[in-house]
C-alpha cells in the first residue's frame, strides 16, 4: 500500500500545481479588477457560505464518512454492493443539499449578519453582499455532489479526475472577469454567477468519469436500491456511515467557524481586512494544497484499505513517509514565504486596483499565517488516521479547543498588529492543536517510532534531527535567494518572481540532494 500513497499523492500534488498555478492567475485577475477593498470584500463574504458548507457537507463530512466504507465494500466485494451503498448515500445526500439551498435562499439576510457583523450598519454593502449570496449559494450542491463522485474515483485509485476538477472552476472565474464592468450595480455578480455554472460543469466532468469506470452502471439508478430490504442490508453500513458523518459534521464544522472567525473579526478592524486575509491565504493555500492536501487526501484512501486500516506497523510506515515529505516541502516554503512576503506579493498582484498599501497588508498577514505551515500539513496527515480507524471525536474535541484559542487569541492580537494579529493567532492555535494531536497519534501507537530503521531517518531522535537539518538547509537557500536579488536589477514583477522561485527550487533540490535529504520514497520506484 505504500505504493498506493506514493503514487496517489504524485498524482494530487502535480494536479494541485497545475490547479494552484491557474489559481493564482485567477487571484490575479481578482486582484486586478477588484483590487483590495469594498468592492472584493463584497465578492469573498458572498462567496464564503457555499465553500464553508461545502468543506463541511462534502468535503468534510460526506468524504471522511462515506470514503472509508465504501473503500471497503469496493475492494472486499466482488458483486455490486459497493454501488448499491453509494446510491442510498447519495440520494440522503441529494436531499440534505436541496433542504440546505432552499433554507440558504429563504434566510441569507440573517446568515450574512452572522458572518460579517461588521458591515450591519451599511445597508448598500449588506445588500449587495445578500444578492451575491443568493447566486453563490447555488455552487453548493454541485460542487458537494462532485466531491462526492470524487471519493468514489480516489477510492479505487483514480486521483487524478477529482484534483483536475478546482482546474475547471479557476478558468470560469477568470473567464468571468472579463465581464466586469463598472457600469454594473453590483461589480462582481459576473464572478458569483460564474460560481454556480463552474460547479455544474465540474459535476458534469465527474460524472462522467465515474461512469466511464463503472463505479456507476445502471442498477446504481434503479428504484430498487431504495427498497426496505435493501437499506436493511446495509443497516451495518449506513449506521457507520451516520456514526462517522455526525461527528464529523461538527469536526469540519468547527475547523471552518475557526476559518470563519478570521472573516468575522476582519469584518470588525476595517474595509480591505477581509480581502487582505484572503490574498495572504491564497499565497498559503499553494504549499498546502499541494503537499497537505494532497498527502492527507490520498493517506485516508490509502489507510482505508482493509489491508491497513488495522495494521498499525503499516500506518506507522505510511504516516512516517508522509510526515517526511511534509517537512520537505514545507520548511522552505515557510522561510520563504516569511523573508520574502512583501515581494512576493508586490510581483503577484500590485497592478491596477492593487496598490502598494495593499501589498504591505497583505503581506503581513501572508508572513503570520506562514508560521503555522508545517504544522498545518502535518495536523492532516493525522487526520486523516483518525478518520480511517473512526475516532472522528477526537478531532472534534481538538478542533473545539483550536477555536476557542484562536478566537481569545485574535481578540487579543488584533488590537496591536491588526489583521496581522488575526492571522498570528491562527498559527499560534495550530501549533498547539499540533502538539495535542503528536500526543494522541504516539499514545495510540498509530506513529511507532521504536520499531523502524533509524538509517531511513524514521526513528523520533532522527525525525527531529531531519527538521533541523532541513531548517538549516533552507535558511542556506534564503540567503541565495538574497544574494540573486542583491546582484540583479531587483523589480517585482511575475517573470522575475518565476525566476526568483525556479533558482529558489534548483537550490534547495541539488543541495537536499548532494547533503542526501531528499525523501527517498519521492523519486524511487516502489513495491507493495
Amino acid at each position: 500500500m505504500t505504493q498506493f500513497l506514493i503514487k496517489g499523492f504524485r498524482v494530487n500534488a502535480l494536479l494541485t500545481i497545475l490547479s494552484r498555478v491557474t489559481g493564482f492567475i485567477r487571484d490575479i485577475f481578482l486582484a486586478f479588477f477588484l483590487g483590495a477593498g469594498i468592492v472584493s470584500d463584497i465578492f469573498f463574504i458572498s462567496s464564503k457560505l457555499p465553500n464553508l458548507f461545502r468543506r463541511i457537507t462534502a468535503e468534510g463530512a460526506m468524504t471522511s464518512s462515506f470514503l472509508p466504507i465504501y473503500s471497503k465494500l469496493l475492494h472486499q466485494d466482488k458483486s455490486d454492493n459497493a454501488q448499491k451503498f453509494s446510491a442510498i448515500i447519495c440520494f440522503f445526500l441529494v436531499i440534505f443539499l436541496t433542504f440546505l439551498v432552499i433554507l440558504f435562499e429563504i434566510f441569507m439576510p440573517f446568515f450574512i449578519k452572522i458572518i460579517a457583523p461588521g458591515i450591519i450598519n451599511h445597508e448598500k454593502l449588506f445588500n449587495d453582499i445578500v444578492t451575491l449570496s443568493r447566486f453563490t449559494i447555488i455552487f453548493l450542491p454541485f460542487i458537494s455532489m462532485t466531491a462526492f463522485f470524487g471519493a468514489m474515483l480516489n477510492a479505487s485509485g483514480r486521483f487524478f479526475y477529482f484534483a483536475f476538477t478546482p482546474i475547471i472552476f479557476n478558468l470560469i472565474i477568470i473567464i468571468s472577469c472579463f465581464y466586469i464592468n463598472e457600469a454594473l450595480k453590483i461589480k462582481s455578480l459576473p464572478l458569483a454567477v460564474a460560481m454556480p455554472i463552474s460547479g455544474f460543469i465540474q459535476l458534469c466532468f465527474i460524472f462522467y468519469f465515474v461512469k466511464k469506470f463503472d463505479l456507476i452502471t445502471k442498477s446504481f439508478f434503479k428504484i430498487s436500491n431504495f427498497k426496505k430490504n435493501n437499506y436493511k442490508k446495509f443497516k451495518n453500513n449506513i449506521s457507520d456511515t451516520l456514526k462517522r458523518f455526525f461527528p464529523a459534521v461538527l469536526t469540519g464544522g468547527v475547523f471552518q467557524i475557526n476559518i470563519l472567525v478570521d472573516t468575522i473579526l476582519a469584518t470588525f478592524v476595517g474595509f480591505g481586512a477581509v480581502s487582505f486575509l484572503y490574498y495572504s491565504d491564497r499565497i498559503i493555500q499553494l504549499p498546502l494544497g499541494i503537499i497537505g492536501i494532497s498527502l492527507g487526501t490520498v493517506l485516508l484512501s490509502s489507510i482505508s484499505h482493509p489491508a491497513v486500516v488495522n495494521n498499525n506497523k503499516k500506518i506507522s510506515d505510511q504516516l512516517i513517509i508522509a510526515i517526511k515529505i511534509s517537512l520537505y516541502f514545507a520548511i522552505p516554503s515557510m522561510v520563504t514565504l516569511i523573508f520574502f512576503s512583501e515581494f512576493i506579493i508586490s510581483s503577484l498582484f500590485e497592478r491596477g486596483s492593487f496598490t502598494l498599501q495593499s501589498t504591505k497588508s497583505v503581506a503581513l498577514a501572508l508572513s503570520m499565517y506562514s508560521l503555522g505551515l508545517p504544522f498545518v500539513m502535518i495536523i492532516k496527515c493525522f487526520q486523516s488516521v483518525f478518520i480511517a480507524t473512526g475516532k472522528i471525536n477526537k478531532i472534534l474535541y481538538i478542533s473545539v479547543l483550536q477555536l476557542i484559542i484562536n478566537f481569545t487569541l485574535s481578540i487579543i492580537l488584533m488590537k496591536y498588529l491588526s489583521h496581522g494579529g488575526i492571522a498570528l493567532a491562527t498559527s499560534i492555535s495550530t501549533i498547539l492543536s499540533f502538539i495535542i494531536y503528536s500526543f494522541y497519534i504516539l499514545k495510540q501507537q498509530k506513529l511507532n517510532f521504536i520499531s523502524l530503521n533509524s538509517k531511513n531517518c524514521k526513528s523520533e531522535e532522527n525525525i527531529l534531527f531531519y527538521f533541523i537539518k532541513i531548517l538549516v538547509l533552507s535558511f542556506f537557500m534564503i540567503f541565495i535567494l538574497y544574494l540573486f536579488q542583491n546582484v540583479t536589477d531587483f523589480n517585482s514583477g511575475i517573470i522575475y518572481l518565476s525566476v526568483f522561485a525556479i533558482i529558489g527550487i534548483l537550490f534547495y533540490t541539488l543541495i537536499t540532494y548532494i547533503t542526501k535529504q531528499i525523501p527517498n520514497e519521492l523519486f524511487s520506484k516502489l513495491k507493495l
